[in-house]
């Protein structure tokens, strides 16, 4: 009989010089891949937290010399900074609530056999991918329906996505079509089936779609700036940053011709202001998303797969 450590040993595979080498290339190459997606961060990072005078002999830094916190002052400082990120936080709450729910909605009918004129409300769904009513439409529908300067002219437009529709779909159509008969067979009502039977099943989907939708609104200011560019109040935290980068830069002109201002200037430059936005702006995302992450990669390859 083979010992144990023996079978070990014979298991084992030998691993040549060659193959050492080509491993070490490999590794070689996927830290140079690594650093290369990490260094935008770092190099935004560190700019934020540097002056201006340092950033202009390095603008290539990983870590600053002297930590300067102007830039973050100057942005927290604001009057409306505050009042935007809540309403960014509202936004991208109630708007990625309210896409999960048409999303999966939709989804569901259009993914059962039994629907009729099922072909051609995919085409009406497809048919919107690629073309849209544009822009000025788009401001006269909102217009009409009075959401001019609201919450809900940055929420509705951006809530429903026939991409991640047809995501959705794909993955209820993954799901055993023998757990909704059985259900039926019960007695099971359709509510019931969609909620506690459907949906339990489908949150490496939900979570992954919940992330393309909360990066979208987060991110998004196009809407603000076309729909409630006279109500300050309802502005998200990327519209009023893109206000404070260019009052910062007119603050700092004016700063560099005055000799009692020459400090501020030579701290507070406007890369060192775009920098503190950029990550005021990404932190909160990306806080989210490792506790999406385990669902995402599984989510869009279950959605990706054709039923």
């Amino acid at each position: 009989m083979v010992s144990q450590g023996t079978a070990k040993k014979s298991q084992k595979i030998r691993e040549t010089t060659g193959d050492r080498g080509f491993n070490t290339i490999i590794y070689i190459f996927i830290t140079l891949i690594a650093f290369s997606m990490l260094y935008p961060i770092i190099n935004v990072i560190a700019v934020s937290l540097a002056d201006n005078r340092d950033y202009l002999s390095r603008p290539w830094m990983v870590f600053p010399k002297v930590f300067n916190f102007t830039g973050y002052q100057y942005i927290f400082k604001n009057s409306m900074f505050w009042r935007s990120y809540l309403n960014s936080i509202f936004v991208t709450a109630a708007g990625t609530l309210i896409g999960l729910a048409l999303t999966a909605l939709t989804a569901y009918p259009l993914s059962r056999k039994e629907l009729r004129w099922k072909p051609l409300f995919m085409a009406i769904i497809i048919f919107t991918m690629v073309f849209n009513a544009g822009t000025i439409p788009g401001y006269l529908n909102m217009q009409e329906l009075g959401l001019l300067n609201t919450y809900w002219a940055q929420i509705f437009p951006y809530a429903f996505s026939a991409f991640n529709c047809i995501l959705m779909i794909n993955s209820f159509r993954q799901i055993p079509y023998e757990l909704i008969e059985a259900a039926q067979i019960d007695g099971a009502s359709e509510p019931y089936i969609f909620f506690r039977i459907i949906l339990p099943l489908s949150k490496p989907v939900l979570a992954t779609i919940a992330l393309f939708l909360a990066v979208g609104y987060w991110n998004n200011y196009f809407a603000a700036q076309l729909y409630c560019a006279l109500d300050r109040d309802v502005w998200p935290v990327a519209m009023v940053l893109k206000q404070i980068m260019s009052e910062a830069s007119t603050a700092i002109l004016e700063a560099a011709q005055d000799p009692a201002a020459a400090a501020l200037a030579s701290k507070l430059g406007s890369k060192t202001i775009q920098y503190a936005a950029v990550v005021v702006t990404t932190v909160p995302i990306m806080c989210v998303y490792p506790f999406l992450q385990k669902y995402f990669a599984k989510g869009v390859m279950v959605g990706g797969v054709k039923g």
